[in-house]
């Protein structure tokens, strides 16, 4: 397959796959001119009408994006305008590269200029014009202001990876715009952790892993032995307690369940016979044991200066464990499909232990508070 072919087919899919090409949305009436003159030439090498209006195509497009680029350049913020007009000028280098690309355009195009170097001088500008607002964002040494030099200067390095030393000044910003949240150990109730059989705390270091993970920028949350082992002073407080944990005994009760239906019992003697139905009745008799606990982590979530509330507020959850069984008296076609589910089961289900309850209860506990932090708390 022939360099021309190929090319031809690469600048066809271009085209057809506009969703794919970053650029696309900016192309001007003038180079989708230039991109269909040269697409008629990697077509037909010979179409002299296409390689004679190539030139002044070129040209046009060339002032087109010129006026775009002087707009720009006289609008904008700090450093965007110079990330636009490198945009701006990536549209210069497709048609550069798809002019070099196809044989016949080139020779109608021999002395055009190759954007790149002027593509990297705007985003050495526009890193350089990120570089110092963040200088003087961090300067201010405050931490809001310490979170915008972050950002302007993870935009310099993105621009122009390394730009200076804008690596090192990114760990500066990110220590100095840092919120702190110390996690306290929890509190179960009137017991310690181990009374409900856990060999440890799991919960103060899930959390902080958790939260750690979670989508907080510049915050970072620590357990209070890790706070203390740093020297770390914390900006936010949360404090975790079990204001109840219930484990329920299992208690038995029974109840029964009158039943009733309408049977075929038999037919008349008319032509057509007709169905005679008969009234039978049944009581069920269920046994019932039953197990119901119960807990409720509060939440205070508040500024260490301050002692303002960010959050309080408490996360309760129930759980029920359930058995029945049951005998009948009566006829049985008066019976239902559950009423039988209930006369074959038996009582083989163990309750769960007290800590395999207390586990969940404090899991089911834990994650509506997780879920509420992680939708609906600003720190």
């Amino acid at each position: 397959m022939t360099t021309r072919l190929i090319y031809g087919i690469l600048l066809l899919f271009l085209f057809a796959c506009g969703s794919g090409n970053r650029l696309s949305n900016r192309y001007t009436f003038e180079d989708k001119t230039v991109f269909e003159l040269i697409e008629r030439l990697n077509k037909n090498a010979h179409d002299k009408q296409a390689a004679d209006m190539l030139p002044a195509a070129y040209e046009a497009a060339l002032e087109k994006r010129k006026e775009i680029i002087t707009a720009n350049k006289n609008s904008g913020h700090l450093g965007d305008r110079w990330m636009e007009i490198a945009k701006e000028r990536e549209v210069l280098l497709q048609m550069y590269q798809a002019i070099k690309a196809s044989p016949t355009a080139s020779q109608a195009l021999p002395t055009i200029k190759d954007p790149t170097a002027a593509i990297n001088s705007a985003k050495e500008k526009a890193a350089n014009e990120y570089y110092n607002q963040g200088l003087e964002y961090l300067n201010y040494n405050n931490r809001q202001y310490a979170q915008q030099a972050y950002d302007y200067f993870s935009k310099a390095n993105q621009a122009v990876p390394g730009f200076k030393d804008v690596r090192n000044l990114l760990q500066q910003a990110e220590a100095a715009s840092m919120i702190r949240v110390m996690v306290n150990p929890v509190q179960y109730d009137r017991y310690g952790f181990s009374y409900w059989g856990f060999t440890n705390d799991w919960l103060q270091q899930q959390m902080v892993r958790d939260l750690n993970t979670g989508s907080f920028r510049h915050v970072r949350f620590f357990t209070d032995w890790e706070a203390r082992g740093q020297n770390i002073r914390p900006d936010r407080v949360v404090v975790l307690n079990f204001t109840r944990i219930f484990i329920g005994p299992v208690s038995s009760d029974n109840y029964t369940i009158q039943r009733s239906a309408q049977v075929q019992t038999g037919s008349t003697k008319s032509n057509p016979p007709k169905p005679v139905y008969t009234t039978v009745y049944a009581t069920v008799y269920v046994s019932r044991r039953i197990l119901k606990s119960n807990a409720s982590l509060e939440c205070r979530i508040y500024d260490w200066a301050t002692g303002r509330n960010i959050l309080f507020d408490n996360f309760p959850d129930n759980y029920v464990w359930r058995q029945e069984r049951a005998t009948y008296k009566g006829d049985q076609r008066a019976l239902t499909q559950a009423d039988w589910a209930l006369i074959n089961n038996r009582f083989d289900d163990r309750p769960p232990t007290r800590n395999q309850i207390a586990d969940q209860l404090i899991r089911n506990c834990y994650n509506l508070l997780l879920n509420r932090i992680q939708s609906g708390v600003s720190f």
